[in-house]
């Protein structure tokens, strides 16, 4: 094996430089840095796809003592088309690790006994729950690193047994969102 010294590499005819063939292993040795000043293609990851849905326009109501899904009805951003707006339902169209949170605020103070927030994969496996505290607008959360399948679907679920009706609070008072993790 011979060592070649050079300061600058550059290709004999048009814009392309190859190093290396196609099985072959180019190895950077530690304490090297590798300084991107163009663009770079097929190094790490995306984070695609990712989502952030609200509820628009009107406050959602729920019943007593029913786990109802949260109607997240208003895409801010979908890079993959995975979110459905009817359904209120994230399904990846990558498999891999996915960073999922969402949140939820009440618009009333009144009975927060036995109120909680859950996230739900394929309608009925609880992820995680979180419960809430009494404060007024008080805004209940969860999140969760989860491995996902292109056929497991999403969606958010809150519950509260006041004994009667209460509403939700839409635009930015309540969100879903989620992003694939670089693995």
């Amino acid at each position: 094996m011979g060592t070649l010294f050079v300061d600058k590499l550059d290709p004999q005819s048009g814009t392309s430089l190859e190093i290396g063939s196609s099985g072959d292993t180019i190895t950077i040795p530690s304490g090297c840095t590798i300084t991107n000043n163009g663009t770079q293609t097929g190094f790490g990851g995306t984070n695609t796809p990712h989502f952030i849905a609200k509820r628009a326009s009107s406050n959602q109501t729920i019943s007593s003592g029913a786990n109802t899904v949260v109607q997240f009805n208003n895409e801010v951003i979908d890079s993959d088309n995975c979110y459905d707006v009817s359904t209120y339902t994230f399904q990846p169209n990558v498999a891999g690790v996915y960073y999922l949170a969402g949140a939820i605020a009440w618009n009333s103070t009144a009975d927060w006994d036995n109120t909680e927030i859950g996230m739900y994969k394929n309608g009925s496996t609880a992820v995680d729950k979180r419960h809430f505290s009494n404060r007024f607008y008080s805004k209940g959360s969860v999140e969760t690193i989860i491995s996902l399948t292109t056929s497991d679907q999403m969606t958010i679920k809150v519950y509260q047994g006041s004994g009667s009706d209460k509403n939700t609070l839409y635009g930015d008072w309540g969100y879903f969102m989620g992003y694939k993790l670089i693995t």
